[in-house]
């Protein structure tokens, strides 16, 4: 079993920390908030007293954070960061969904100490992290990815290399973009309807027994139409963050993405509405206060 150190216990990391422990891992704990550490510890996680602290006591490093501001912070904060006490033999896997530049250049920095670096985005909200049914994308050496996926399957089903890294962040932010960008549309179309008349429940079937039947719209859809209560399993200022990555990577690329980017600033009315911590499905609050 693997010493593991564990960064980030928010909606997503603190149930993969969760089937790390049931399966028997050594897990050490880190966060910011340090009363999130508490459960966790008296389910069988060690609380470090700081990041250098984690990486001493572990020989893989996982970080599970909001963003790419969030993973520098940890990486390299002067006022804690764990990048100085990196060093050969150590393995370090961000789980973060990141643009790939900001992968590749957590990359260097990480190889520079002699340390392993492997970038591995999940595909799946709250309840595949709960189950423990993610899909994992790895991108890096592919030897090191095959190492590591004994570990990677005790929080998901699959692990699917993708390539060098940045790869598996392209990847991911490929399956957010399209993500929302459908439910934007899902919730224009629904919303006209029903102000047609159309009821919620007769758009849902049709559309479940059409050519765009889709799981983004059967899971999302029954909230979205009706008591819009929008439990957070994918917090919409997430969503919002990615789609903005993905705008931004694809013009480094040099492809336009007019339909991302009206989907982007959809969900920044949305979470200017102060639906930012709910879930993703709250975008329809976009487009209606009702």
């Amino acid at each position: 079993m693997a010493k593991v150190g564990f960064v980030g216990l928010g909606t997503m990391g603190e149930p993969m920390c969760r089937n790390l422990l049931a399966k028997g891992h050594a897990v050490t704990v880190f966060n910011r908030t340090p009363a999130k550490m508490g459960s966790l510890v008296a389910a069988g996680a060690n609380a470090a007293t700081s990041l250098p602290d984690l990486v001493l006591r572990s020989d893989v490093i996982i970080t599970m954070v909001s963003d790419p501001a969030a993973v520098r912070d940890v990486v390299t904060a002067k006022s804690g960061g764990f990048l100085g006490a990196l060093s050969p033999g150590k393995t370090y896997i961000d789980m973060t969904t990141v643009s790939p530049e900001a992968s590749r250049e957590i990359a260097r920095m990480v190889r520079d100490t002699g340390a392993d670096f492997l970038e591995a985005p999940v595909l799946g909200s709250r309840k595949p992290a709960t189950e423990g049914t993610l899909v994992i994308l790895t991108g890096g050496d592919a030897g090191l990815s095959r190492r590591m996926e004994p570990l990677l399957l005790a929080m998901g089903s699959r692990v699917i290399h993708m390539g060098d890294t940045g790869m598996a962040a392209h990847m991911k932010l490929i399956i957010n973009q399209i993500m929302g960008t459908i439910l934007c549309v899902f919730a224009e179309g629904a919303l006209v309807g029903m102000q047609a008349g159309l009821s919620a429940e007769k758009i849902l079937a049709v559309l479940q027994d059409s050519v765009v039947a889709c799981p983004a719209i059967q899971l999302k859809g029954p909230d979205m139409l009706g008591e819009r209560v929008f439990t957070p399993n994918f917090p919409l200022k997430h969503a919002h963050k990615d789609l903005r990555l993905a705008v931004e990577t694809a013009k480094v690329m040099g492809i336009p993405t007019p339909v991302t980017k009206a989907a982007c600033d959809l969900f920044g009315a949305a979470r200017d509405k102060g639906f930012g911590n709910r879930d993703i499905s709250a975008v329809v609050r976009a487009l209606t206060d009702q």
